[in-house]
């Protein structure tokens, strides 16, 4: 399938650096990135459909160096696009839903510099889990009542939402520049594919990461 070849050419890309990281000083990196995804979308045949609006949001990474052109780690991402969600029951009746999801994304993955140089392009690949909260009640609300030491009895009510984790794949390619003082600059197009669990064909989350970087 697409994740084992994906996994054999890493394995074979990445091989080379693992094999010079003798004598390297191993070291973390860490970086803050901001993030700009384009807009998404997926639909049925029997026209219920998906859409997700452009967003900006938050990333930070943490990367273990191999060596000066090998690494491997982890991107932790928030988002909270906009969508329209368009659904079809059984009698032809249309719903419309236009609101807001939260949007996280966790990752492992390889990133390859193809020079040891202040500046040179690399290449990423990787796997994880994208969650998503739709931001929308499933069900009616669910009361709890506690005894507060202050404020004595109390009861409250939650809803549970619409909520689906899945399991993603892909990687990005990228520009990286280490100024003088250490401080590292990267831009990167990231191209994730989503294994959603759904009828509709599974979509695909591209996103620019422009992210700061520093050693330790």
């Amino acid at each position: 399938n697409q994740m084992r070849r994906l996994t054999a050419i890493l394995v074979v890309m990445l091989l080379p650096a693992l094999v010079s990281a003798q004598g390297f000083r191993n070291q973390w990196e860490w970086s803050v990135a901001g993030i700009y995804q384009e807009s998404a979308g997926t639909g049925t045949a029997g026209g219920s459909s998906l859409n997700i609006n452009s967003d900006v949001g938050l990333g930070f990474s943490f990367n273990y160096l191999f060596n000066e052109k090998f690494m491997v780690g982890a991107d932790l991402e928030w988002l909270s696009p906009d969508y329209q969600a368009t659904m079809l029951d059984d009698q032809g009746q249309t719903t419309v839903i236009d609101h807001s999801l939260s949007q996280f994304n966790g990752r492992i993955k390889a990133t390859y510099n193809f020079s040891d140089a202040p500046f040179t392009p690399y290449v990423e690949g990787g796997f994880g889990w994208t969650y998503v909260d739709s931001n929308v009640a499933d069900g009616p609300p669910i009361t709890g009542c506690w005894w507060h030491p202050w404020w004595g009895y109390i009861c409250s009510g939650f809803y549970n939402t619409f909520t689906e984790t899945s399991f993603s794949y892909g990687g990005a390619l990228g520009l990286r520049y280490k100024l003088r003082g250490g401080t590292i600059i990267k831009l990167s197009y990231n191209h994730w594919e989503i294994d959603g669990s759904g009828e509709a064909p599974d979509p695909t989350l591209n996103a620019a990461r422009l992210e700061f970087a520093w050693g330790f």
